[in-house]
C-alpha cells in the first residue's frame, strides 16, 4: 500500500475540491487514511509541499491518538462510534457575497466535503434543521433540535450541531434543559471564519467536535478553538478570537491541544438504560432588561399592564442589588408578582453572581418583594431557563421551586 503523499481529488455537487491523501499504519497493524484539503483550484508545487508538511504531524498525532477509550473506560475501540451531524448553518456555512458580507450559502454536504477525514475515525451521517445566521435562531427552532436529538438518540453515540456563535450559548443552554438525562454528548460548535478563507478555523473546529461526540463523555457542551466547556455555563467573549467562548464562574470541560484532553470531572457517559425525557417547550413571551442609574420603572409598568409578558429577567448592579430610593424597582416586582409575571435578578458583573442578594438592603428588599435570584446562571442560561420554566407552569410558587432546582448544573 502506498504511503506517500499522493494528489486527489473528489467531486461534490458537480465541483472538483482537492486533497492531499496519506496511507497511515497504526499501531494496531491496521491501514487508516488522512487527508489535508487543498482547495478546489489544482495546487502549486510549493502548496503541496506546505500542506505535506501538515500531512506528517496529522500523522504523528493519529498514531498518538489512535488508542484514545472512546466509549466506556476499559474498553478497547471496537468500531468507529456512530455520530449524527445536525446542521443549523452560522459562520461555518457561509461565504462572502458581492457586498464583502458573509451569508448563509454552504450546503451540508459541502461543508462535510473540507473535512472528509471525518469519516476516518466516525460513523458520521446529517440531519439538515435550517441553514441561518445565528442572530435569526429562534425558540421553535430549540424545539425542533431537541426532538431530532431525542428520536435518534438510541442509533448514535453523540451529536454534533453545526451553529453560529453570536447565540450558541443560549441554543447549548436550551438543549441542557430540552433533553433532561443526557448520558451522551450533544457538541455544539462553528467558525469565526468560513470554511474558505485561507486562516479558516471551520476544518479544525469541525473535526475535534467530531472526535469529542465520540469520546467517554455526557452533556450539552461546546468545542470551540483550544476550548472544550460545559454549554450552559458559556459565553461568547470575543467576535474575533478563534477562542471566542469563556465558562462563567467554572472550570473548562478539556482542551484541545495535540491531543485532546478531558478534565477528571468532565461528566462521563450514562448507561443507556436510563430514560431520557423530552421536556423541550419554551416561551417566548419575556423581556430581559439591563438596569442603568435613572432606569424609570413605570415605563415598564406598562408592560405589564398590557397582560402580553409573562416573565422578566433584570440584569442588576453588584451582587443583584435593585433601586430602592429614586425610581424604586421595589413596588414594581411587587406589582410583576400581583400579576404573575415573575422577576428573576442576575448580575452585569462579568465574574458575578446574584447568589448573595441577601448581603444588601437593596438586593434583601427585592428578594423580599417576590424577586427570584439566578444564582451564578449566565444571563443567557438565566434567559432560556425562565422561557423554559414559564412554558410548564403558570403557578408563582412552581415557577420559583422550578427556577431555583439544579436540572443541568447550571449553577453551583
Amino acid at each position: 500500500m502506498k504511503t506517500q503523499p499522493n494528489l486527489a481529488s473528489r467531486t461534490v455537487k458537480g465541483k472538483k475540491y482537492f486533497y492531499l491523501d496519506k496511507n497511515v499504519k497504526t499501531p494496531n497493524g491496521k491501514w487508516q487514511k488522512i487527508s489535508a484539503y487543498l482547495g478546489d483550484t489544482k495546487p502549486t508545487q510549493n502548496e503541496i509541499k506546505e500542506k505535506t508538511k501538515q500531512l506528517n504531524a496529522k500523522e504523528t498525532a493519529v498514531k498518538k491518538n489512535h488508542q484514545m477509550q472512546y466509549l466506556t473506560p476499559g474498553k478497547a475501540l471496537s468500531k468507529k462510534p456512530k455520530v449524527c451531524l445536525l446542521f443549523c448553518g452560522g459562520t461555518i456555512a457561509m461565504k462572502r457575497n458581492g457586498n464583502q458580507t458573509l451569508v448563509p450559502t454552504k450546503s451540508v454536504e459541502e461543508l462535510l466535503a473540507i473535512a472528509p477525514q471525518i469519516q476516518d475515525f466516525v460513523d458520521l451521517d446529517y440531519v439538515f434543521i435550517a441553514n441561518i445566521d445565528s442572530t435569526n435562531m429562534q425558540p421553535f427552532l430549540w424545539t425542533k433540535l431537541s426532538e431530532e436529538i431525542y428520536k435518534r438518540y438510541h442509533q448514535y453515540d453523540g451529536f454534533v450541531v453545526t451553529h453560529g456563535t453570536d447565540t450558541m450559548a443560549y441554543t447549548a443552554s436550551a438543549l441542557s434543559f430540552a433533553l433532561q438525562g443526557l448520558g451522551k454528548p450533544i457538541v455544539l460548535t462553528g467558525s469565526q471564519l468560513p470554511p474558505d478563507e485561507p486562516a479558516t478555523d471551520a476544518v479544525n473546529n469541525l473535526i475535534n467536535s467530531c472526535r469529542l461526540a465520540g469520546m467517554n463523555l455526557s452533556g450539552v457542551t461546546i468545542c470551540f478553538g483550544t476550548k472544550i466547556l460545559q454549554g450552559n455555563r458559556s459565553k461568547k467573549w470575543s467576535e474575533v478570537s478563534l477562542d471566542a467562548f469563556v465558562s462563567h464562574l467554572t472550570n473548562d470541560i478539556g482542551e484541545v491541544a495535540t491531543t485532546m484532553n478531558l478534565s477528571k470531572d468532565a461528566p462521563k457517559r450514562k448507561s443507556s438504560k436510563e430514560k431520557l425525557r423530552l421536556v423541550n417547550n419554551f416561551e417566548k413571551r419575556i423581556l430581559q432588561i439591563t438596569l442603568v442609574p435613572g432606569t424609570d420603572p413605570g415605563y415598564l409598568e406598562k408592560i405589564i399592564s398590557t397582560g402580553e409578558c409573562r416573565g422578566i429577567l433584570l440584569e442588576s448592579f453588584g451582587a443583584g442589588n435593585v433601586p430602592n430610593k429614586w425610581n424604586s424597582f421595589i413596588p414594581f416586582i411587587k406589582n410583576a408578582k400581583q400579576n404573575n409575571i415573575p422577576v428573576v435578578v442576575t448580575t452585569q458583573c462579568a465574574g458575578g453572581t446574584s447568589s448573595h442578594m441577601l448581603t444588601y438592603e437593596v438586593g434583601y428588599e427585592a428578594v423580599k418583594a417576590g424577586a427570584i435570584p439566578a444564582k451564578d446562571m449566565t444571563a443567557e442560561c438565566s434567559a432560556v431557563k425562565l422561557m423554559w420554566t414559564l412554558a410548564q407552569t403558570n403557578d408563582m410558587e412552581k415557577i420559583r421551586k422550578i427556577m431555583l432546582h439544579n436540572y443541568a448544573n447550571e449553577f453551583r
